[in-house]
């Protein structure tokens, strides 16, 4: 069942790929097909509280294994990736116009963004949970920057992925160290582990997280993203790929809440998240913004809550998640809604949308609310969840949990009460202008405000879902459940005062002029410093790759040659012997001849000619050490070596081009340096006999396992087939290239005596000739 949730995506990736073009907006609702499957399975799966486990091995020898996992958590979050996709989709067929381009190219790479989003929520194993998270970053990448002639939204695009992706590799670090310190096939069974790896492994996974989850100082891509088209803010930025960090934590914490470094790093990333997000919430004049800012807010009172780790703050952490997956994208749609019918999201031009937009500030009040935390919305219990969870908390924990919590809430009420104020009863009072309802654009806005209204409502089956979900990440969750009056208890009271201290905060800056946007300081220092990497990056591969094909030989070799150097104290003198007998030292003598004059030869044919005797005399050094099969092979690549030289100097000069003395001593340099690499190797590896139990080992297996008696042509054709496979693919590409290269060059024939037209490499290896 659950590979065929990802084959559904796949095949309507496929589909609209196809037909999206003639389908134009309408592919949308092809795209919530697969969609509304996954949230069919994932409610059932939630309901019967059922467990689905599906996996296939890879690569067995590196426990490398693909393994998905619907359970009570991954339920919960599939349901939300795969149930607001759908209304996401729907909202986009009216939000885009019948003209609107690429709109097919569009919606393939949203559903190819929620399967990679589902995967990753349904990842039950740390490579698995890699794959997709970096096809979340790839996916999302693509969505941002579908204005592709747009400077700006290709600039958000860049840096969006610049950072996830950097926290994609940050990621697999982290997960290197955690599969050594906590050895598990699965996700769900990691023990918790302390120790050095843990530590090394808690610090790159929450750092990875903050990047995904836009968390500062990571944040930076997030409000520039909104640039994307608001069914991307919508889906993305507030359902889905930034609770991708919040879904991290909450995976790896059974394992690594133990660490010294969990609790006060996440406490310290979430915290600042907070009150920053909130800061730029209340200062922003795009609605779009506003809601973006206040997304960076939020998503770091979860990944508070989830660092501290108690049950209570785990069960917390959930309910929010779930709760904000479904105001948020409300919100988001009604700011798409206005700022199609009106033509602007600048709160300085709306004026009066609560009697011009009656239905859209009903959904965002009821929504708007539930952020803030009011009854009777969902909001409201999930947040005093999360004050209950503070003050539970004993000792210095308890304070910081107080003031990260209580200040931050106060903070998202503010920017709530202003973003009600500013957007619908700005302006001079009189109605903005607006054109028609789309209700493909207000319908799904309309279903989610009423899913806060009765998730109020019917807060126990809300519960019966959240409860197992948070008891997946922590046991204790399992005594907590959501109230929908709790009494006059210390937290209704705290969350009274935040109400209160919140509205009229909002209230006051809603009141206070505000002519210019603030700067955007840190994406522009961000994308200075992408601009810088790349100048610096082109300087440096226009000095390094400057075009000299034996200018990347010679390096490649020395390099190769300088790597031998710490095997010199492995040889043992005492095994080397100068030759077996006379033939050796002869043959020898010849090899090192022969090489020596193919240096001083000028015509190619002759260098040819020299190369392959010397060849044929390692052969004869074959001979002479019994070893018939490596004879024939010698003997075999000489003949082809030198028929492929004679063939192809045919289309080359006769003679070499003359060097300068400087270029034929880096030649010669590099030579020796390149001999004395592969003695260091030879009389290295000849330190210690193969003891005869591998022989014989070797033997028995070429006749039991390989079905042959020739020990090296099993090895070669059976236990390192698919190497040796490799390598005739890399022969025959590089054939092909040389016969594609050779057709293309004009033929060029001169005589002996006539001096060579062709370029000639310079000392200083430089140049576009080469």
């Amino acid at each position: 069942m659950l590979w065929s949730l990802l084959v559904v995506h796949l095949l309507g990736v496929a589909v609209i790929s196809v037909v999206g073009t003639r389908l134009a907006r309408w592919s949308f609702l092809v795209a919530a097909l697969p969609m509304a499957f996954s949230t069919i399975v994932a409610a059932i799966a939630l309901v019967d509280q059922t467990t689905t486990r599906a996996e296939f091995t890879w690569v067995g020898p590196l426990d490398l294994t693909i393994a998905l996992r619907l359970d009570a958590f991954s339920s919960l979050i599939a349901l939300a990736v795969s149930g607001i996709g759908v209304l996401v989709c729907v909202y986009a067929a009216g939000y885009f116009s019948a003209s609107a381009q690429g709109v097919g190219r569009f919606a393939a790479t949203l559903l190819g963004f929620s399967t990679a989003m589902l995967g990753l929520v349904l990842a039950d194993t740390v490579w698995t949970m890699f794959l997709f998270w970096e096809l979340t970053s790839i996916t999302s990448f693509l969505l941002v920057g579908h204005q592709r002639t747009d400077l700006v939204a290709r600039t958000a695009a860049r840096r969006a992925l610049v950072i996830t992706a950097g926290g994609g590799l940050v990621l697999l670090g982290g997960f290197v160290v955690l599969n050594d310190a906590a050895p598990g096939r699965y996700l769900s069974d990691l023990e918790p582990v302390t120790g050095t790896g843990a530590t090394v492994a808690a610090i790159l996974i929450l750092i990875a997280a903050a990047t995904k989850s836009a968390q500062v100082p990571f944040h930076i891509w997030l409000p520039g993203a909104m640039k994307a088209p608001t069914p991307v803010s919508a889906y993305l930025h507030s359902a889905t790929m930034v609770k991708a960090g919040v879904v991290l934590v909450a995976v790896a914490s059974p394992a690594l809440a133990q660490t010294s470094v969990w609790t006060p790093l996440g406490v310290t990333f979430g915290t600042a998240s907070m009150v920053w997000g909130a800061i730029g919430a209340l200062r922003h004049l795009d609605a779009k913004l506003i809601l973006a800012w206040g997304t960076v807010s939020q998503l770091g009172l979860m990944i508070v809550l989830l660092s501290f780790g108690s049950g209570k703050a785990v069960f917390a952490a959930v309910s929010i998640l779930f709760a904000h997956a479904i105001f948020k994208a409300a919100l988001f749609m009604i700011v798409g809604e206005i700022d199609i019918r009106t033509g602007t999201r600048d709160i300085r031009e709306l004026s009066g949308l609560y009697r011009s937009m009656p239905l859209a500030y009903g959904v965002a009040l009821v929504s708007s609310l539930s952020m803030a935390g009011v009854p009777p919305m969902l909001g409201f219990p999930a947040k005093e969840a999360a004050v209950e969870a503070a003050l539970g908390l004993s000792g210095g924990e308890r304070t910081v949990a107080l003031i990260a919590i209580i200040g931050g809430s106060v903070l998202t009420v503010a920017y709530t009460a202003r973003f009600i104020l500013t957007v619908f009863h700005g302006g001079n009072g009189t109605p903005t202008a607006v054109t028609s309802r789309r209700w493909l654009m207000a319908a799904p806005a309309v279903f989610l405000g009423a899913c806060t209204l009765f998730g109020f409502a019917f807060l126990g089956n809300i519960t019966n879902w959240v409860r197992p979900a948070a008891v997946t990440i922590n046991n204790k969750a399992e005594v907590y459940s959501l109230i929908r009056w709790p009494g006059l208890t210390d937290a209704f009271l705290i969350s009274a005062g935040i109400v209160a201290a919140g509205a009229a905060l909002g209230w006051a800056i809603s009141r206070r002029a505000t002519d210019t946007a603030p700067r955007t300081i840190g994406a522009d220092t961000v994308d200075m410093s992408i601009d810088g990497s790349i100048t610096i990056a082109r300087h440096i591969a226009a000095r390094v790759q400057h075009g000299s094909l034996p200018g990347y030989v010679l390096t490649m070799v020395a390099v190769a040659a300088l790597a031998t150097i710490p095997f010199i104290s492995a040889i043992d003198f005492d095994m080397i012997t100068g030759a077996d007998n006379a033939a050796q030292m002869v043959l020898a003598i010849f090899v090192a001849a022969s090489a020596v004059a193919s240096t001083q030869v000028r015509t190619r044919l002759g260098a040819a000619l020299v190369l392959g005797s010397v060849g044929f005399a390692i052969a004869g050094l074959f001979v002479t050490s019994g070893a018939p099969d490596l004879v024939l092979t010698q003997l075999l690549v000489e003949t082809v070596i030198v028929v492929g030289f004679v063939l192809g100097l045919g289309r080359l000069t006769t003679t070499f081009p003359r060097h300068g003395a400087t270029w034929q001593t880096t030649r010669i340099g590099v030579s020796l340096m390149a001999a004395a690499a592969v003695a260091v190797g030879l009389a290295g590896s000849a330190r210690g006999p193969v003891p005869a139990s591998n022989i014989e080992r070797l033997s028995d297996e070429a006749v039991s396992e390989g079905g042959g008696k020739n020990v090296v042509n099993v090895i070669l054709t059976d236990i390192r087939a698919l190497d040796t496979l490799g390598e005739i693919v890399v022969l025959a590409v590089v054939a092909v290239g040389v016969l594609a290269l050779l057709h293309r060059r004009p033929e060029v024939v001169l005589s002996p005596d006539e001096p060579s037209r062709l370029p000639e490499p310079t000392d200083n290896l430089t140049g576009a000739d080469r």
